[in-house]
């Protein structure tokens, strides 16, 4: 019943990027459908826009069984929220994450986070109209990892659909991001921080470490990527190495600023 009445009036439309690549959910916390002979989810997103992407995937025609997998770019509240509701209701959905992603997924803390951050996001969905109520809770907080992905691991989809995982650490200890060839396409996620497409303007993000963040950023840079792919605000087409090099120098103006305002005396919050 949730799912069905959970919609509101304001209609978000799945995206088709490539033949083999969709946009679903909304431009905030969007999740992604790679489409070879199976399909792969990519993101977790929120558990509030669950009734979207469920939608979404039905106005595109695609038989929910065909879909194999969910890949996390990485743990962060904002990024998981769909994953227990989504597994409800189509049991048969892998969960893929990182390593460290399956230990951070088990512990205690992370779960109370994510159940805070979860909520907060559905109360702003609601607030906005994207949703008309709030999600019920799913009963069970347990989040298993069915498939391990490391660094060069690959994940075929048929159809000539193969994906490549890069470990893209720095914003997250569990951060990864993934590449494939036939469309050129890069799962950049968090990797580069939040980045406001229509303000061509960045938001540096190294929560867990500012050399591996800047290291990320240019393994990234080195792909033969069209298009990336960010964890917000959708698809940047036209991807080329300025990207990389303008969110490298917003990092140092960003760190240069914070050592400053903390050399005069300001207390970090």
């Amino acid at each position: 019943t949730w799912m069905k009445n959970h919609l509101s009036d304001k209609r978000h439309k799945p995206i088709t990027i490539t033949p083999h690549f969709y946009h679903l959910s909304t431009y905030s916390h969007p999740v992604y459908l790679s489409l070879g002979q199976d399909g792969m989810l990519i993101e977790g997103g929120t558990g509030a826009a669950t009734p979207i992407i469920v939608e979404h995937i039905k106005e595109l025609g695609i038989e929910p069984k065909r879909i194999k997998y969910i890949l996390l770019t990485h743990t962060h509240g904002d990024h998981i929220g769909s994953v227990l509701h989504l597994q409800k209701l189509w049991p048969h959905l892998k969960l893929v994450a990182s390593p460290v992603a399956a230990r951070l997924l088990k512990e205690e803390a992370m779960i109370k986070d994510f159940i805070h951050v979860d909520r907060k996001i559905a109360e702003i969905m609601v607030a906005k109209g994207d949703v008309s109520e709030m999600p019920p809770d799913p009963g069970n907080y347990v989040f298993n990892v069915d498939k391990i992905v490391k660094e060069g691991d690959k994940l075929d989809l048929g159809s000539g659909i193969v994906w490549t995982i890069y470990e893209t650490t720095g914003h997250s200890p569990c951060h990864i991001s993934l590449s494939e060839d036939k469309e050129k396409t890069l799962v950049i996620g968090d990797t580069t921080g939040f980045y406001a497409p229509h303000k061509n303007a960045f938001w540096p993000n190294y929560l867990e470490s500012l050399e591996n963040y800047c290291n990320s950023i240019k393994k990234l840079s080195t792909l033969p990527a069209r298009r990336g792919v960010l964890s917000h605000h959708g698809v940047i087409e036209s991807l080329d190495k300025e990207y990389f090099r303008k969110a490298l120098k917003a990092t140092e103006s960003y760190h240069l600023e914070m050592l400053e305002r903390l050399g005069k005396g300001e207390e970090p919050k």
